[in-house]
């Protein structure tokens, strides 16, 4: 499993069929099963029955074949069409020195996490501010400091320690086709974000003036400490414990804790939903008459002025408890759909929010000879000082100002670099049109990618460069180590694109290419890069090829308790 392959089979399946056609048949065919069970176990490598045998995958794929042939001592040849399948069996069958390998780990985030934590790092909920370190002086950076106006020569001498962001959600945006409209729509289906489960525990208490039983929950449960709140109506009372006041009783606001019954965990559903207002979209066109950006085409300014503009609306909405499907959020009456009539899109379709006209998404983003503009609308991160909260450390927060500077400045750089510093660590081609039938006719020609660059944000160019540009250069390591740590440079690649999404019920990421095919989404997530948890950054996308390597190098079996009695 060090890299993604379509339609795997059980290891198992394939070293039982290759001990089958490797073993003479006995006399009585009721004796086959347990001739070939008998031998699955057997270690063949020191007994060397096999070391003989040839064999050939003409279509090899992921290469299970090869590595169970392998672990049976066969003399195993492979072939694949598909370059990458190629690249996947080398290095699931290299000889190389882990050792090495970590080292090059190292060098490769030491290297590359100073260039890229300004773009990453982020505040906490609660105003938890990370410390900058110069680190020839010793001197910790005051409020003053402004990480993004170091140059990259300057950013290794610096240290960060504090919240980073974890992922950022994007949303693709239809421009109206209708004439002299060109509003610009987030493709959106609903405005729900994320709903997490969390368990916090509680005490039953007895409001000893008023009579009222409620809940008294130790910790705040919160997903986004720092927006708007709203309980839904059917939610049960509930107060959380302060140590000096006690509990304020949610009926009267009485302090005082009474017959408070035995502590229990208690279970709690929040849920994070954009603000009906970012969902209005906006014009095409900015302040001095130019049209915005927000598309891979588009320049680097002309994207800085989109960010910056779509941030100036976005807010987030947490509610407690089972939302109705239209919750009273502000004062005169304003609401927010939380049902299913809540976002601006459907499959295939979108309803213009200025005009109101329905158009099909593939014939606006046709129309304008180029990928559709993505736009942030949150964020995740990490505060290292929330560890013990009931969210674990996670936050969710708007896609605002600041992080539009973050990442507007990192496609900025990108510009800069890509054609100087980065030239060489990038694909400069075209998707060929030989390869419709493998990225699907519907990317190329309906949702206006046509290079590779087009699947990925500047920011993730940026920083899947940078890594590229480390692997091959950092430290005096032979290509077939750097290779080997390139098969984990691959996995990021799938983690790291514009074809990644979120699980909304399941709150966490999720990967691109869960079918064989690139299939475009109406909003994203980008992972990000040396984050201390979760699931998708650099660290876990490298997990696989050291424990793959690991256990070429000492291979085990899965076997039941019963056979080892």
């Amino acid at each position: 499993q060090m890299s993604k392959w379509w339609a795997r089979r059980r290891s198992s399946v394939f070293r039982s069929m290759l001990i089958a056609a490797a073993t003479k048949a006995p006399d009585d065919p009721s004796h086959a099963a347990k001739l070939v069970w008998d031998n699955y176990y057997a270690n063949h490598q020191k007994k060397g029955a096999f070391k003989h045998l040839k064999v050939a995958d003409i279509f090899m794929g992921g290469g299970t074949t090869l590595v169970e042939g392998s672990r049976l001592g066969m003399q195993m040849s492979g072939n694949d069409l598909n370059p990458v399948a190629w690249f996947v069996v080398k290095q699931e069958l290299a000889d190389v020195d882990l050792d090495e390998v970590k080292r090059l780990l190292a060098d490769i985030e030491a290297e590359v996490k100073p260039q890229i934590m300004p773009f990453y790092y982020c505040d906490g909920p609660n105003g938890e501010k990370g410390i900058w370190t110069h680190k020839p002086t010793g001197e910790v950076m005051g409020t003053h400091f402004d990480p993004l106006a170091l140059k990259p020569e300057e950013r290794k001498e610096y240290n960060y320690e504090g919240p980073e962001i974890l992922h950022t959600f994007l949303a693709k945006h239809a421009q109206c086709s209708v004439t002299g409209c060109n509003h610009r729509t987030p493709l959106m289906m609903t405005p729900l974000i994320a709903t997490k489960t969390i368990t916090v525990q509680s005490w039953r208490n007895e409001c000893s003036k008023c009579g009222t039983t409620y809940d008294v929950e130790e910790t705040e449960a919160r997903l986004a400490p720092n927006i708007p709140f709203f309980v839904a109506p059917d939610e049960p009372l509930y107060s959380k414990f302060d140590p000096k006041n006690g509990a304020i009783c949610p009926c009267c606001g009485d302090p005082s804790l009474n017959k408070m019954g035995k502590s229990q965990k208690k279970k709690i559903t929040l849920s994070i939903y954009i603000d009906p207002v970012w969902l209005e979209g906006s014009s095409n066109v900015g302040s001095d008459g130019s049209e915005l950006g927000g598309s891979n085409a588009d320049s680097s300014a002309a994207t800085e002025a989109w960010n910056s503009l779509r941030a100036e609306t976005v807010n987030l909405i947490e509610i407690r408890g089972t939302a109705p499907e239209s919750l009273e959020i502000g004062p005169n009456g304003r609401t927010i759909a939380t049902g299913k009539d809540g976002g601006t899109a459907k499959p295939g379709t979108f309803i213009c929010s200025a005009c109101g006209k329905q158009q099909a998404v593939v014939e606006a983003i046709r129309a304008t000879h180029k990928t559709a503009p993505f736009a942030g609308y949150a964020i995740q991160g990490y505060s290292p000082s929330m560890v013990s909260q009931p969210y674990n450390g996670k936050f969710y927060a708007p896609f605002d100002k600041k992080y539009s500077r973050q990442f507007s400045l990192a496609g900025n750089e990108w510009d800069k670099l890509k054609d100087t510093d980065l030239s060489g660590y990038w694909p400069k081609s075209d998707i060929p049109e030989s390869l419709r039938a493998t990225v699907k006719d519907v990317i190329t020609s309906g949702h206006g990618y046509r290079k590779w660059t087009d699947m990925f944000n500047p920011r993730q160019l940026l920083v899947h460069a940078r890594l590229l540009q480390a692997i091959m250069s950092v430290g005096t390591y032979d290509w077939k180590t750097r290779e080997f740590v390139m098969g984990g440079w691959q996995n990021y690649l799938r983690g790291q694109s514009m074809f990644s999404f979120w699980h909304v019920t399941k709150d966490h990421f999720a990967p691109a290419l869960s079918n064989s095919d690139f299939r475009p989404k109406t909003t994203v997530v980008e992972v990000g890069v040396f984050s201390p948890i979760g699931y998708g950054n650099w660290s876990s996308a490298v997990k696989p090829i050291l424990v793959g390597g690991e256990w070429a190098t000492w291979p085990w079996e899965l076997v039941s308790a019963a056979s080892l009695a």
